[in-house]
């Protein structure tokens, strides 16, 4: 991989791409540094408490702000693209190598593609360590946080919840052992045209689609909710499309699972009846928030282009800034609000997570338009 992005860059760009490339990669790797730095300081606060008062390890502190690093970093990947970008075309504007460009013939859609391909790939590189890495760095400093912190074991399942299968049954379960596929003090109501069937045990066991029902019982009510039938059993199996882990299996949240996990678990949930609204606002935002990289990049060209004509208009500068300043604010507040309606239901899960996207992906991406055609 590495040997073919070399190739590329070496032979399949031209001085102007390498320049742009270089000028932007220096800008973004501080801006990422320092914006994380500034975090960690937050955490570390935090944690510095801790070792004095709880007399957590020193070691045990460093590999939670190492294993924070990576969604931190995420998190801070747009902010580092838009000051990049702004960084590289003010200076540009401020030596004149702008207008220089532009006088030599080169047109600006040609300044403005590297720019936009470098965009591209900072979304890339976003989207891969938010899929890949964040998850497994942020379950490992919540089993250490629970562990070593808090001195409990993380929580393996879900208790005292209430399901429904592909059928008519729904089930309430007090205990699972999930090591041994065994479930404690299980409740079944099977639906009927009166009341429903209720089955009881003291014990289930899992296996093969199949739980087999242990010291129990089985209760009857008539159409006027009076007892009709009970009686107890032994050993009785029924058959369940869903296994026991695939639904209680609750060690991780939807910021510790990459996309297809969390659509499994979307799955899973469809089938058992459950509300999955947030779950798909979630899933939807896995691919939603790396292509703010691409969203900022590009409204950061799209203000200094059109708003920084010459080195010396420094009104322009200030602007440009001011509004992206601005920008930040209102997009990552557009996201929360927008998340808040999804998960509430007042927007599509779909709609929720993009709407922020489009609406600044559209602003930057015709100001950057007009900026390469019509001036």
């Amino acid at each position: 991989m590495w040997s073919r992005l070399k190739f590329f860059y070496f032979n399949k760009t031209n001085i102007l791409d390498r320049y742009l490339i270089r000028e932007f990669t220096g800008p973004f790797v501080l801006a990422t540094g320092g914006f994380a730095i500034i975090a960690i300081v937050d955490i570390l606060m935090y944690l510095v408490e801790l070792l004095v008062i709880s007399g957590i390890p020193f070691l045990t502190m460093i590999r939670l702000l190492i294993y924070k690093l990576p969604s931190l970093m995420v998190l801070f990947f747009p902010m580092a693209v838009l000051f990049a970008i702004m960084l590289l075309l003010v200076r540009m504007a401020k030596d004149n190598e702008i207008t220089v460009l532009r006088v030599s013939g080169v047109h600006a859609i040609r300044i403005v593609i590297p720019l936009i391909a470098v965009c591209f790939m900072t979304t890339i590189l976003s989207y891969y360590i938010n899929e890949n890495l964040v998850p497994w760095t942020n379950r490992t400093s919540d089993m250490i946080i629970q562990k070593e912190i808090k001195k409990k074991p993380p929580p393996n399942i879900l208790e005292n919840v209430v399901f429904k299968d592909s059928g008519n049954r729904f089930f309430y379960i007090n205990k699972i052992d999930k090591k041994q596929s065994i479930i404690r003090k299980l409740l079944i109501f099977e639906d009927s045209p009166q009341y429903p069937r209720i089955i009881t045990a003291n014990e289930a066991v899992w296996k093969d689609h199949s739980w087999t029902l242990l010291d129990g019982r089985i209760i009857d009510l008539n159409k006027d909710g009076n007892l009709e039938f009970m009686d107890s059993f032994y050993e009785m199996k029924i058959h369940v499309n869903q296994s026991v882990g695939s639904l209680y299996t609750h060690q991780k949240n939807a910021r510790e699972m990459n996309s297809e996990e969390l659509r499994d678990k979307i799955r899973v949930r469809n089938k058992g009846g459950l509300s999955t609204r947030s779950l798909k606002v979630e899933y939807y935002m896995k691919f939603s928030v790396p292509l703010a990289c691409f969203i900022f990049g590009l409204t950061g060209i799209a203000f200094c282009l059109n708003l920084v004509q010459t080195g010396k208009d420094w009104w322009g500068v200030i602007i440009a800034i001011c509004a992206s300043v601005l920008t930040v604010g209102l997009y990552f507040f557009l996201v929360a609000v927008c998340r808040a309606f999804g998960k509430e239901g007042s927007l599509d899960p779909f709609t929720a997570a993009w709407l922020p996207n489009i609406i600044y992906g559209g602003i930057g991406g015709l100001s950057t338009y007009y900026y390469c055609y019509f001036k």
